[in-house]
């Protein structure tokens, strides 16, 4: 049985000083990556690596910080290591997951979704729940989070669209906190841990 981490970090309010002290913890190649983006963009990008490093550092003593490479659909790994992770950011926090197996993590922010996307996103049998439910908007964040997070795992992305990525045959670890849902899709025997970290422990 494999324990799969997941770490989440709250960036509302981190301050350009903040994001300056954190990005000196990053590689060049990371620097480059972020390099141009919005302000948020730099926060995203920065914080995700820095906490995913900080877990594979603590719960599997990691410490290369080598270019990922990429699978053909673009999905993320380290290089050589036979550890997998899955990074996700929202406009609320980042989050980052690490197993002996492959997954896919998703988070999102807890703000109100147009319940009009069931019809874009949703199964045969995803929307006959939807429509059953009583708490509709938590019910689509955990969907949305659940799909992203299963094209994760998976590594071939949407390209076959979103409501092919049906739910229903899998297992999910999903979380949801005051302002963000997280969703992992992992191997169901995989025992999942998930803690926050302060931003401040990244500086």
């Amino acid at each position: 049985m494999a324990e799969t981490f997941v770490y989440v970090t709250l960036i509302e309010g981190i301050t350009e000083e903040q994001l300056s002290a954190a990005s000196e913890g990053l590689p060049e190649w990371r620097k480059e990556c972020i390099k141009g983006k919005s302000l948020f963009g730099r926060i995203e990008g920065t914080f995700a690596y820095l906490l995913l490093m900080k877990l594979v550092s603590e719960r599997f003593g990691l410490t290369d910080t080598a270019r990922f490479t990429y699978g053909k659909y673009g999905k993320p790994y380290f290089s050589g290591i036979n550890v997998f992770f899955s990074i996700s950011h929202c406009k609320t926090a980042v989050a980052a997951a690490a197993s002996l197996t492959e997954i896919g993590a998703d988070i999102m922010d807890n703000r109100p979704i147009n319940e009009k996307i069931a019809l874009r996103i949703c199964s045969e049998m995803e929307l006959d729940k939807f429509n059953r439910v009583k708490d509709k908007q938590s019910f689509l964040r955990e969907l949305w989070c659940k799909k992203e997070s299963l094209v994760k795992k998976s590594g071939i992305g949407f390209n076959k669209g979103f409501i092919s990525a049906d739910t229903e045959n899998f297992d999910f670890y999903v979380f949801t906190a005051e302002k963000y849902t997280v969703s992992l899709a992992a191997d169901p025997c995989d025992t999942v841990i998930l803690s926050e970290i302060p931003f401040s422990e990244l500086l």
